[in-house]
């Protein structure tokens, strides 16, 4: 068995139960200010665009308005920074250690979140002038890149060292939560129902989501302590050191 104070150092971060509760609570609070935020916007655009009444529309073969994929693609892309910027800021009061409150780590993730809403945007739009049934999809899609993206981006600032940890734990909790939300809306009856319905269940599933990772991290954290294996870890170093050996082999060979 590995030294504990020698893996400590040297090793994948070390993690208690009382971590993974608090972060699992503020994943659960934050995306209750998200569905919370949806709820606001939804009502200061209801003299723009009526959500329910277009849903409902489109259900009964009526004209729609041309807007509200825009509208609903706008909801999604202002609720959606507020919760996720909450939510690093908390980790990084919670875990000052690991997460720094830097002007990089913050303009980074405002960077993907931008260019993440440029790009989807089109697809609202598309989907919407097809069907009002698809926007409920692309809608879904938009969060889940946030939450997976602003995620592997945030550990790729603060913990580089250990990124694959993060990024197979995000890949575990990004398909669970892919087969929770498609459950959800299987048992929805119309498409405001499943809006009503995800924004409810969301907060719940965020918690999984902080959940699910930090058990995937405190699970590497115990096979590391017990076995001195790492291959998860330091990477880029990993991949320095063979570089430099391969130039090392050139070298010889021209030699």
């Amino acid at each position: 068995m590995l030294n504990e104070n020698v893996s400590d150092v040297f090793g994948p971060r070390k993690i208690s139960f009382s971590e993974i509760g608090i972060n699992s609570m503020w994943g659960f609070i934050s995306w209750i200010i998200w569905s919370i935020v949806i709820f606001i916007l939804i009502y200061l655009s209801s003299n723009v665009i009526d959500v329910a009444g277009s849903f409902a529309k489109a259900q009964a073969g009526m004209n729609t308005n041309p807007i509200f994929p825009f509208i609903l693609s706008l909801i999604a892309f202002i609720a959606s920074s507020v919760t996720i910027f909450s939510t690093y800021f908390f980790l990084t009061k919670t875990d000052s250690a690991k997460y720094k409150s830097l002007t990089t780590s913050y303009s980074q993730i405002a960077f993907f979140i931008i260019l993440t809403y440029i790009f989807i945007t089109p697809v609202y739009i598309y989907a919407g002038m097809q069907n009002y049934d698809n926007i409920m999809y692309v809608f879904l899609a938009h969060i889940l890149i946030l939450a997976f993206g602003t995620h592997i981006i945030a550990e790729i600032l603060n913990n580089y060292k250990y990124v694959l940890i993060w990024i197979y734990g995000s890949f575990v909790w990004f398909f669970l939560t892919i087969f929770a939300a498609i459950t959800i809306f299987s048992h929805s009856s119309d498409w405001f129902a499943k809006l009503i319905t995800l924004l409810v269940v969301l907060p719940v599933i965020n918690t999984l989501i902080m959940f699910f990772k930090q058990v995937f991290e405190l699970s590497y954290y115990k096979y590391h302590k017990y076995t001195w294996l790492d291959q998860l870890g330091d990477i880029f170093n990993q991949i320095k050191n063979e570089e430099d050996e391969e130039w090392k082999e050139a070298e010889a060979l021209n030699n």
